[in-house]
């Protein structure tokens, strides 16, 4: 077993999320481990989804983020541990196409009784763009046969060097999740187990290793191993379990020492989440979700109902039917496995957190967009804010002679990787604020190369109205001290 060390590495590997704050693109889980002379430490592991970050230009041209990260383990109002360090990405070229995370993993030594971990990740270049992360942690046992946390392992190889991803002549990759997806077919974990020279002397003992539904529900468990080891004062062990056929559901990953009497000794119970194999676009998929337990519990059906309605701007054409299919007399439970679906395919490693910041982003929405008898996100500029994000600029008319008040908006790039979109929108009542979506050149979206003519056609002549090849407005036409000419998308 090597020495308690505390130091830290970075690797990438390749990552297509496309939000934008760090609250909902950091993956990060602890595990405490002990050792016989300096006792127990929790490692935190930790991925940072790079394309979360603000980017600033060096002097070669290039651009470069950075986080701050900081990691205090306390014990009562005590701070027994802590650690503040900058990591940063690599140099890049062009920041609206940054496929890669950061992955990060610590050290920090244990108090001897019940502690409390705190992990705070800052932009560096946007200090208010952050994650905070809190969680209990309890000491092993000082006396008998403890099992360690189990750590989740990405990838991992032999080494004869020494680094923070190095553990018993193995550098691991961690994978800071619980969470399983479909595509994933093999869970690997590595733990250890102390003490086992103190109980079982020179015999040697089993530790088992399954997989059951954490419902408790008793199955045929076609994930069972067992492994004899020699007692020691450490005792490793790295397994891993294929489970391209384990069904979509919540379960627990347990490790059990026996004796050679197979009597139980000492047992490590993990959670982890297996989401359903293939895209929820049918019943079926639907049904297979396990969603018992995870924040959709407590809602509604009235929630529920709400909950789906909003969420359509974010919604693939498929995902949209099955909205519609779920009407008021479908059974709530079904409504519960799709909205927890949805989020889960979105951000699986907190997909609570991702739905509450959607949810900020209606009240926005309904805020800035809403009518006396519309709420915003049903509005056409409260669906292009939630399905795009905010534009970068927001060109906004209520008062031009001659003019519809109207509303151009631009966008860099959209999540989709289109780039130089517009979107104009224009309010023809001229009482209400429901402006109405006239064109964009974004791909599925109502396209209309008159509507510059459609924003001034109360004061056109009929013979420009009826041209029907005419698609630009001038200012001694239409007496615009602005005008949208100089905007062509």
């Amino acid at each position: 077993m090597k020495r308690f060390f505390c130091i830290a590495g970075i690797c990438l590997f390749a990552c297509a999320s496309y939000s934008q704050t760090l609250s909902t693109n950091v993956a990060t889980r602890s595990c405490v481990f002990h050792h016989p002379q300096d006792g127990d430490y929790v490692e935190v592991y930790m991925s940072i989804a790079a394309n979360a970050l603000h980017y600033s230009e060096k002097s070669s041209g290039l651009f470069q983020g950075a986080v701050e990260v900081q990691l205090v383990v306390s014990e009562g109002a005590t701070v027994t541990s802590f650690d503040k360090y900058t990591l940063l990405t690599p140099e890049v070229q062009d920041t609206s196409v940054i496929l890669f995370s950061i992955i990060d993993q610590r050290r920090l030594k244990m108090p001897t009784s019940a502690a409390s971990l705190e992990l705070q990740i800052t932009d560096v270049h946007k200090p208010d763009n952050m994650f905070s992360f809190a969680e209990p942690l309890l000491p092993l046992g000082a006396t008998g046969i403890e099992i360690s946390d189990i750590q989740f392992i990405e990838n991992f190889h032999k080494t004869d060097t020494i680094n923070a991803f190095t553990k018993n002549g193995y550098e691991f990759q961690p994978y800071p999740m619980h969470f399983f997806p479909s595509k994933t077919e093999k869970m690997v974990f590595y733990g250890e187990v102390y003490r086992t020279d103190k109980m079982f002397h020179e015999e040697q003992f089993l530790i088992t290793f399954s997989i059951h539904p954490s419902s408790g529900e008793q199955k045929e468990n076609a994930y069972f191993q067992y492994t004899k080891y020699q007692p020691a004062e450490v005792v490793s062990f790295l397994k891993q379990f294929d489970i391209s056929n384990l069904q979509a559901g919540n379960y627990d990953l347990v490790v059990e020492v026996r004796n050679k009497k197979n009597e139980l000794i000492a047992t490590k119970k993990t959670f982890i989440q297996r989401a359903n194999h293939g895209p929820a676009n049918a019943y079926e998929n639907i049904a297979q979700v396990n969603a018992a337990g995870t924040f959709v519990d407590g809602y509604t059906e009235e929630q529920l109902n709400y909950f789906l309605d909003v969420i359509r701007p974010r919604a693939s054409s498929d995902e949209t039917k099955l909205i519609e299919s779920l009407s008021e007399r479908v059974e709530p439970e079904m409504k519960k496995k799709f909205l927890y679906n949805f989020w889960v395919q979105r951000n699986p490693a907190d997909p609570h957190n991702a739905f509450l910041a959607y949810l900020a982003e209606v009240k926005k929405a309904n805020e800035s967009f809403g009518t006396p008898s519309k709420a915003g996100y049903k509005t056409d500029r409260g669906r292009v804010y939630l399905q795009y994000g905010p534009p970068y600029d927001r060109i906004i008319s209520t008062s031009e002679p001659g003019a519809y008040p109207y509303e151009i908006w631009f966008y860099d790039r959209l999540p989709d990787k289109q780039t130089k979109i517009g979107f104009a929108f224009y309010e023809p009542s001229l009482v209400t604020n429901d402006y109405k979506l006239l064109h964009s050149n974004a791909r599925g979206e109502l396209q209309d190369a008159r509507w510059k003519v459609r924003i001034y056609e109360n004061v056109a002549s009929p013979q420009e109205l009826h041209d029907f090849d005419n698609t630009e407005v001038s200012d001694d036409v239409y007496g615009s001290h602005r005008g949208v000419d100089v905007y062509n998308f």
